[in-house]
């Protein structure tokens, strides 16, 4: 469970570019070992882990009403002992922007032990 998450400021401009048709999908998962709660301003991992990004699977669901939901789910496998509390969404495999930023409890990890990450931007009405 995420103790805090944010879609960036770089994020927004990832959304408005897709809904003008231009851009690219941020599908990309990373992790690392930062315990700074994450911020608009971040731009992107506080302490990046050694493991390359991974490309999560996208799809749209539905939360409250159908398709209000991003989501994308990608897996980590580690490469060393570590405890991971952080996630973040790029539009790259390597550089590129973040979209967004978590947070979360720490998973101690072993080499060759991974983690499924299951990412959700809610896109809400309400003010």
């Amino acid at each position: 469970m995420a103790d805090v998450a944010k879609v960036l400021d770089a994020g927004m401009g990832i959304i408005t570019n897709r809904i003008a048709g231009a851009g690219t999908e941020p599908k990309y998962v990373a992790w690392g070992t930062g315990t700074t709660a994450a911020a608009n301003t971040d731009t992107g991992l506080k302490t990046a882990s050694a493991e390359s990004r991974t490309t999560g699977t996208s799809s749209r669901t539905q939360t409250n009403v159908t398709n209000d939901t991003y989501q994308v789910v990608g897996k980590i496998t580690s490469l060393s002992t570590q405890s991971i509390t952080e996630v973040c969404l790029y539009d790259a495999a390597s550089g590129g922007n973040a979209f967004m930023r978590a947070t979360h409890d720490a998973f101690a990890l072993n080499a060759g032990d991974s983690i499924e990450y299951t990412i959700k931007t809610v896109f809400d009405q309400a003010v």
